[in-house]
């Protein structure tokens, strides 16, 4: 079925072009693809396309809004169109046409350069943060991740060496047929696969992208585009240039647009405090991993919303060996003052509703519950633990937070608590992508403890695996959100289960009961539940703002009209 976009109408007679000036956060800056993470894809969208995208909707109690729609593909496979199997594990595509890539030929994108997109994905040097998704769910890829992985292990990490491997071995389930035509196969039916498909690691890739190492400064320079915008100059770190793309057809793109001549990112480390940023900036993108979001944000239809977040809650370093008797891990669930954060959160974020939080997955998602085994603010109760658990005071945790955001202030906080309850605690405050950096790989990253994050799901129908998966399944592929290094066989299984249930009803039983699981074992310690939140609907002389509501609610930037002096 083909789904009419949505197109906002007009607020002024302000005429097409113009410069979008636009503040993000360094690490969703539109880079290589392969390496993005979910809360990329407002940026990635610029330049890049995927099999299957969302439309921008105000109103997600419109199935339209939470529904991906076709993008590169012509149509999404169904059974009716004859595009999924009876099997719903085999997936055929129909590319679209008129789609060309942003090179002296404009040669058409194929369905090859979606294989390739698969492949670099699994790269062993900046593998996607949305690999475990993939991995578990189309056949072969979980196998052909790890054995780059493996062979990348005595192999140089240079591009030339990547393409090699990646050009000589294939993922058995996904293959072109011809230029036209890919077929993805599964290794089982997945209630949200074409979810997944919409996000950037599923993007084309041209083949120009093998002469550069993903995520590397040289590839973010020669990005070759095939969405409206293509990157024109770019600086690490700081800024980036966007300008239309002259090989991108409208006709060809039905779900995005070109209104501004030029996009102008400017890129924030985190180091400044969101709160600081210009009143002028004609966009903010409430995107991971800031905590708290953003003040030029206003929430989503408070309770009936969907897609509510963790925001935010403590990530313990399980690999740490001070948190090997489970007496100690409760001991900071039970120290953790939620209310106190929650009223810090109502004074910096006035309208924007949290609830306390005891579940891991918040309401509005897959596989929520209510329950909460460790009551708020109970330091007595903690210091008996640690007393019986013969823990002694030593050199303070660490407790890491990002620097943008209500980090500094959610970490200080609970910083304090502990220390009160009998675990000294010292507050680290890292630019952002420093902190993404400790978080992917903390085995490397130094003495850290415990860790101050968020978590936004990557999309909003049949999302049980965006929390409970992503943050706690043991897998040997890289990517997800299990920072902490948790290993629980019985929640593993319970993961299997929810992913291998046929009705959307068993799946979220399962993923209800593995998120309990990890929560009574203190895997994580969930704070607060917060609303989704949107920019507001008219910047500053920015017309045509309109929400994506499956990417966290952000502005789709194609669609900005920045004004214009007639």
């Amino acid at each position: 079925m083909t789904v009419a976009p949505y197109r906002p109408e007009p607020a002024t007679a302000r005429r097409r072009g113009g410069v979008l000036r636009v503040v993000a956060p360094t690490d969703a800056a539109p880079l290589d693809p392969s390496c993005a993470p979910a809360s990329a894809a407002p940026f990635v969208r610029l330049h890049t396309r995927q099999l299957v995208t969302w439309q921008t909707a105000r109103d997600v109690r419109d199935w339209q809004a939470v529904t991906p729609v076709p993008d590169l593909a012509l149509e999404v496979p169904s059974t009716w169109n004859a595009g999924l199997g009876a099997s719903h594990r085999s997936y055929v595509f129909h590319m679209r046409p008129g789609v060309r890539w942003d090179t002296p030929d404009r040669r058409p994108v194929t369905a090859h350069d979606v294989v390739r997109g698969f492949k670099r994905m699994c790269n062993p040097v900046r593998p996607s943060p949305s690999l475990a998704y993939f991995a578990s769910t189309v056949r072969g890829l979980a196998d052909f991740a790890t054995a780059w992985a493996a062979e990348a292990t005595h192999r140089a990490g240079d591009a030339a060496t990547l393409a090699a491997y990646q050009n000589a071995h294939e993922i058995p389930g996904v293959f072109a047929l011809d230029d036209e035509t890919l077929v993805i196969e599964l290794a089982r039916p997945a209630l949200d696969f074409v979810h997944m498909l919409a996000l950037p690691a599923a993007s084309a890739v041209p083949v120009e992208h093998d002469a550069f190492v993903p995520g590397s400064p040289e590839a973010a320079a020669h990005l070759r585009a095939n969405g409206p915008y293509r990157v024109r100059r770019h600086r690490p770190g700081e800024w980036v240039e966007l300008v239309r793309n002259p090989a991108w057809e409208p006709a060809a793109d039905p779900y995005r647009r070109a209104e501004a001549d030029r996009v102008e990112l400017r890129l924030s480390d985190g180091a400044g405090r969101a709160d600081a940023e210009p009143t002028d900036a004609p966009a903010m993108v409430p995107v991971a991993p800031a905590v708290g979001g953003l003040p030029a944000a206003e929430p989503v239809d408070g309770d009936g919303a969907l897609g509510w977040a963790l925001d935010p809650y403590l990530l313990l370093n399980l690999r740490d060996p001070v948190w090997a008797d489970p007496r100690v891990r409760q001991a900071v669930a039970l120290a953790v003052d939620k209310a106190a954060v929650a009223d810090l959160y109502r004074r910096h974020r006035p309208g924007v509703p949290v609830r306390i939080a005891g579940s891991l997955i918040p309401p509005g998602n897959a596989g929520h519950d209510t329950a909460d085994p460790y009551p708020t603010g109970d330091p007595a109760r903690a210091r008996e633990l640690l007393a019986s658990a013969g823990h002694a005071d030593g050199t303070p945790l660490v407790l890491i937070h990002p620097h943008s955001g209500l980090g500094p202030e959610v970490a200080h906080a609970c910083a304090s608590d502990l220390t009160r309850a009998g675990l000294p605690t010292r507050a680290v405050g890292l630019a952002d992508a420093a902190y993404t950096e400790a978080l992917r790989a903390p085995a490397t990253a130094g003495g850290w403890q415990l860790a101050v994050a968020a978590r936004v799901p990557d999309w909003l129908e049949h999302n049980g695996r965006v929390f409970a998966q992503a943050m706690l399944q043991a897998t040997p592929v890289p990517g997800g959100a299990n920072h902490g290094g948790y290993a629980a066989p019985k929640v593993d299984a319970l993961i299997e289960r929810a992913l291998d249930a046929p009705e959307p009803w068993r799946a979220d039983a399962a993923w209800r009961a593995a998120a309990e699981r990890a929560v009574a074992d203190v895997a994580v310690v969930p704070i607060l539940h917060r609303a989704p939140v949107a920019a507001p609907r008219r910047p500053d002389r920015v017309d045509g703002i309109a929400p994506l509501p499956p990417q966290g609610y952000a502005v789709d930037l194609t669609a900005a009209r920045p004004g214009v002096d007639e």
